[in-house]
């Protein structure tokens, strides 16, 4: 009698559980019921998107170089998604992001998150799929590797680990790899010494913006540094605008970053099986929580970017790269005067680019140098570019984060002449502690490489004897060595003994993870989003490696005495550029000028700027560098005294291999 109550017991749980599991999440009504099969997956998937019911917010995450496309797409992909959720697995959920909270994610195996804005708490450790931008838009908060390199991801995907579950199971997929031109940009910085002209590539989707049709455009994540810890990998990268390490498809541990744009109707057969099999292998690192919170921006690969960029060949090369593109600004704007007498609208961007002055001034070979070298190399070492690079591989095994954006020399570590991401430099330092020598030092070392602060040597020795085997060393994480703290520490960490980061695969038999947060910048920090700045704070600064553009305004008297200039100067990191003009066909965000009037303020339509400079390997595209000034008239006869006018950018920074989100600056002028 017993085991019949238990019997009935079980299969009455087991029906209310198939019927909250198929409860609608969303408030607008519940997802299409798909009859069970024996081919869907027994797994219970989350989808957080834009709900067609619902209005359509002003700023969609999503980008593409089309606006028409936005409404198309917002009514189509919640549907897309879950239609074909519906026929692989056995229960599927979709909820608009405006009505998402963490703990939804508690009764799915898998969540899909396509949407934003999102904030996900610090402690959130359900398997989680970041699809393109929402990979740095929810990861750089919280300390994932997925930060923000370039939304400028295409429909390839290159430098394919074929071995990896998500390319084998559930599903066998066959690749169809095809030999394909390098991008360009590849070229562009040291790795492109040794990149090659072709490599073989993976169609991910049938529509991109960049194979002759406007998409959605894709994200990838910086690949220096990614897979230094054993809690994340690289599993693909893809055709981009920046470099081969970029970071297509990886994973850092319960977050998947799926950096390609499109739903499932705009992904290959081969792409949507992948995608499956993506959702599965997710599933196995459920409370598995990350253990390096990424940091540190600028690694070691830095130094070989310099030793790259001072070398009079690259000079040589702008020159060239810089009257070619005067050429292409000439032939550009003479296009756009013949539309403009024809009677079209070329636009407003175009307006200003058609007031775009050409200048065929560039920076002497000595100021090319202190701007990649700095000031105080400059002091010793001149134009000799060989003592640059003589001194860089000296030193290649010292330097350690100055900030999260640049390197400094550790003369602590040149001193022992130990590599600081040897473990034998905690040796040291810990036999200087028991020999009380050098005591000052040695504890600043272990401090500066660790995350630990013991009181004495023994308390250092313990630990080191302890974790010595599972100690990892990361750049990304602030060029520490930390302790693999996952239950069973997988033969495939990166090895604190090494001079290299290797890649880590993964870690299926991880049950359990701790956080490990190295001392840093604070999330805000990392995350550099849409910004106001004050007039007085920004005139106090200059631009640094976190924060490469500082904005100042301020209001001139004219020969006419109705109107005055106001002015807006951009001070551009060296090595930094803003886009002064980007052609329909490229991703990125042309700088656009913001002005807020107050009431009886009248100003000209069109703002007058510096010259453009044409960007090396892209006709559709030129930026501004260096100080950069825009002007325009504006009329304050009629304002009463102390009233305020914003103004500022909407710009996107880069450098030839990095880029920011796009940014708002705005400064404010009492009139």
């Amino acid at each position: 009698m017993i085991k019949k109550i238990a019997v009935i017991a079980c299969l009455l749980l087991a029906i209310a559980d198939a019927q909250g599991h198929n409860a609608p999440i969303s408030p607008n009504g519940p997802s299409a019921k798909t009859p069970v099969t024996e081919k869907r997956i027994p797994l219970k998937v989350l989808y957080v998107g834009y709900s067609p019911d619902r209005s359509m917010p002003q700023k969609l995450v999503y980008y593409m170089t089309s606006d028409s496309l936005y409404p198309k797409i917002y009514r189509e992909r919640m549907k897309d998604f879950r239609s074909f959720l519906e026929k692989n697995f056995t229960v599927v959920r979709t909820v608009d992001v405006r009505d998402y909270s963490a703990k939804l994610s508690d009764s799915a195996d898998v969540t899909i998150m396509d949407a934003g804005p999102v904030t996900l708490p610090a402690d959130f450790d359900r398997p989680m799929i970041l699809m393109a931008a929402m990979a740095p838009n929810a990861g750089l908060p919280i300390g994932l590797k997925f930060d923000w390199y370039c939304q400028c991801l295409e429909a390839d995907a290159l430098h394919i680990r074929a071995e990896h579950p998500i390319f084998n199971t559930p599903n066998k997929v066959h690749l169809t790899l095809v030999e394909r031109p390098t991008p360009g940009s590849f070229f562009n910085g040291f790795q492109g010494l040794t990149t090659p002209a072709t490599m073989p590539m993976w169609r991910v989707l049938t529509r991109s913006y960049g194979i002759g049709s406007p998409y959605l455009i894709g994200m990838v994540a910086h690949g220096e540094g990614f897979d230094d810890s054993p809690d994340a990998e690289v599993i693909s990268g893809g055709v981009c605008l920046k470099n081969a390490e970029a970071v297509a498809l990886g994973r850092h541990g319960n977050y998947f970053m799926w950096g390609f744009s499109g739903s499932p109707d705009y992904m290959t057969n081969e792409a949507n099986e992948v995608f499956i099999n993506t959702i599965c292998y997710i599933r196995k690192f459920d409370h598995q929580r990350v253990l390096v919170k990424k940091v540190q921006i600028e690694t070691r690969e830095g130094l070989d970017e310099k030793m790259y960029r001072i070398d009079e060949s690259v000079y040589s090369k702008a020159i060239v790269s810089r009257k070619e593109g005067n050429q292409r600004l000439k032939k550009m704007q003479d296009s756009l005067r013949a539309q403009k007498a024809a009677g079209q609208n070329i636009g407003w961007n175009n307006e200003m680019f058609l007031k775009m002055p050409m200048t065929d001034a560039v920076e002497s070979f000595d100021d090319y140098i202190k701007g990649y070298a700095g000031p105080e190399l400059f002091a010793r070492f001149g134009a000799h570019t060989q003592l640059y690079h003589q001194y860089y591989r000296d030193n290649y095994e010292y330097f350690y984060p100055f900030d999260g954006y640049s390197l400094q020399l550790d003369t602590d570590a040149q001193k022992l002449g130990l590599s600081n991401r040897k473990v034998a430099i905690l040796e040291k330092c810990i036999g200087l502690l028991e020999e009380q020598q050098d005591t000052a030092l040695a504890r600043r070392v272990l401090e500066r490489y660790t995350v630990e602060h013991f009181p004495n040597a023994a308390a250092w020795r313990e630990w080191l004897t302890k974790n010595k085997d599972r100690l990892f060393y990361t750049e990304a994480g602030g060029f520490k060595f930390m302790v693999n703290t996952y239950a069973a520490a997988p033969n495939t960490a990166t090895s604190a003994s090494t001079t290299s980061s290797s890649s880590s695969t993964a870690l299926s038999s991880v049950t359990t993870a701790s956080s490990v947060t190295a001392s840093a910048t604070t999330a805000s920090a990392r995350n550099v989003s849409a910004a106001t700045a004050s007039a007085a704070k920004d005139t106090e600064q200059a631009p640094t490696s976190a924060d490469p553009v500082v904005i100042a305004a301020r209001l001139e008297d004219s020969q006419d005495k109705s109107k005055r200039h106001l002015i807006v100067d951009a001070d551009i990191l060296k090595g930094w550029h803003i886009y002064a003009y980007v052609s329909k066909e490229n991703p990125f965000i042309q700088t656009e000028m913001l002005l807020d009037l107050p009431e009886g303020a009248t100003s000209d339509k069109e703002w007058q700027s510096s010259a453009g400079l044409p960007f090396p390997g892209n006709d559709g595209i030129f930026v501004y560098e260096g100080k950069v000034r825009f002007t325009v008239n504006v009329d304050c006869t009629q304002v009463r005294p102390g009233a305020t006018i914003k103004c500022g950018l909407y710009y996107q920074v880069c450098n030839d291999t990095k880029c920011f989100p796009p940014k708002k600056k705005l400064v404010e002028i009492k009139i």
